[in-house]
């Protein structure tokens, strides 16, 4: 299932997940989860494949969240 980026960025925010997203100029996108970090993700090759990977990741290291709760539906 897919959600706006948007929508996925703000959730991340409400349920206190840290995350980040880099724009490497020629190699696609670095994404962070977590602080310190859990998991990162390079090479994403749009913010759409970015922000899914958040997603994806949030909902394995976060599953008692609001966030893991709200989008685990489907997911596996």
């Amino acid at each position: 299932m897919s959600h706006p980026l948007e929508t996925v960025l703000r959730d991340l925010y409400a349920s206190e997940i840290s995350a980040s997203i880099s724009w490497i100029w020629d190699g696609g996108f670095r994404v962070t989860l977590g602080s310190p970090e859990l998991a990162v993700g390079w090479a994403l090759p749009t913010p759409g494949a970015a922000v899914e990977w958040l997603k994806q990741q949030a909902i394995l290291h976060y599953p008692d969240s609001d966030f893991a709760r709200k989008y685990a539906r489907g997911f596996g």
